[in-house]
């Protein structure tokens, strides 16, 4: 892939080549997703099938890290909500909303248990020496 920027001010450049530049990066930023995905998969799976959560390369870490994905069921969720006059905050399934609510007390995990499922996902974190 080759992908070349234009360093002229876009106020100087005609509106078609803004235009051209902008596609020529989406699509680049695009296929780089995709790479990158790509890659974190087949990292994470290695990292899996050895057991290991942190791997040393040259000057190069990687680092795995275990997240518990709640997966809330939304008509629980909400039934339960409502009879606490909450769902007017939350409206609809806001993980920051909820875990807001969460830290202040106003909802336990232990209440709300039976309102999600748990769904193990792995983080990746690069770090340079």
């Amino acid at each position: 892939m080759e992908l070349d920027i234009n360093e002229q001010d876009p106020e100087d450049m005609d509106l078609t080549d803004v235009v051209l530049e902008y596609d020529d990066i989406v699509s680049a930023i695009s296929v780089l997703e995709k790479r990158r995905d790509e890659l974190r998969t087949r990292i994470l799976n290695a990292l899996t099938e050895k057991d290991i959560d942190v791997l040393r390369i040259g000057d190069v870490e990687l680092r795995r890290q275990k997240v518990e994905w709640k997966l809330w069921r939304i008509n629980k969720l909400k039934a339960y909500l409502m009879k606490k006059d909450l769902w007017d905050v939350v409206e609809s399934v806001d993980r920051k909303t909820l875990s807001k609510l969460i830290e202040k007390g106003i909802l336990t995990e232990e209440e709300l248990q039976g309102t999600y499922d748990v769904e193990t996902r792995y983080s990746l974190h690069v770090k340079r020496a």
